[in-house]
């Protein structure tokens, strides 16, 4: 008996902790829903690069607000592509897909972005084999998921105790694996997306160096184009330490100023 509490008081700290995290989400208060509509009829308006480009700086007020979902980061891609911001573009559609991973529309327009010089994809790794799902659910999504697992498992180990079913101790017991793996689950979306950290190249060419300063050479043979992606290492002062997509560890050091990090 001792045990299946203690299986259950992890589904209930576990549950805890996600309903916690996802309960810090801002919700939409009337100004900011005026201001994106203001936006989207700016939008509707615009006709030239500049006016595009004002939309997307209205988009990104929103951000600031706290305001940020895949409807809000699509808008601003497309506002970007428009303003010919084609790397601050592939940034956000590529914050945009965390919330609408099947978006066909989203994917349609990130890979009009990306064109036919994009990088390699990075090789997927066995977490991505394991959690085979992880694509298929946007990222506030697992959270929410796996705190109403945690629930219902917390509501059946209660049903377990108080009525001394096997039947109830068996669905609890196997709720707390299945809220184990949604949490695994949103961690390493967590991981993958907040704790590290993405770029993409927003000038025509970005020289990147084997230091950080431009006293070094070259890291690479020909320069980074607008629209490259690449991870983010380490950071000194104004500079980065990129690692790019693909087979091979290739690194190098570019500015800041050069560059977008989501």
């Amino acid at each position: 008996m001792m045990r299946y509490r203690h299986a259950i008081l992890i589904a209930i700290c576990l549950g805890l902790g996600v309903l916690s995290y996802v309960g810090c989400t801002p919700g939409v208060d009337l100004q900011t829903a005026t201001s994106l509509g203001k936006a989207q009829e700016a939008f509707d308006r615009a006709a030239s690069p500049e006016e595009f480009l004002k939309v997307a700086s209205m988009y990104q007020a929103a951000r600031r607000r706290g305001i940020v979902s895949g409807a809000v980061l699509y808008n601003q891609g497309n506002a970007l592509m428009k303003a010919d911001q084609r790397g601050r573009a592939i940034a956000a559609y590529r914050e945009a897909t965390r919330y609408r991973p099947t978006d066909p529309n989203l994917k349609a327009n990130l890979d009009y972005a990306l064109g036919s010089g994009a990088e390699g994809s990075a090789r997927r790794p066995l977490l991505g084999y394991v959690f085979f799902w992880q694509d298929w659910v946007g990222y506030p999504a697992k959270f929410f998921m796996a705190g109403g697992m945690a629930v219902i498992t917390f509501l059946l180990g209660l049903v377990a105790l108080f009525l001394h079913s096997r039947l109830f101790r068996h669905l609890a017991i196997a709720g707390v694996v299945v809220t184990l793996l949604l949490s695994i689950s949103a961690g390493y979306d967590w991981y993958r997306f907040d704790y590290q950290k993405h770029g993409v190249v927003v000038q025509p060419e970005v020289i990147a160096r084997k230091g950080n300063a431009e006293s070094y050479q070259p890291a690479f043979t020909d320069p980074l184009v607008e629209g490259a992606e690449f991870t983010v290492v380490d950071r000194r002062g104004d500079w980065l330490l990129i690692r790019l997509p693909g087979d091979g560890n290739r690194e190098g050091w570019i500015e800041q100023k050069t560059v977008v990090v989501y």
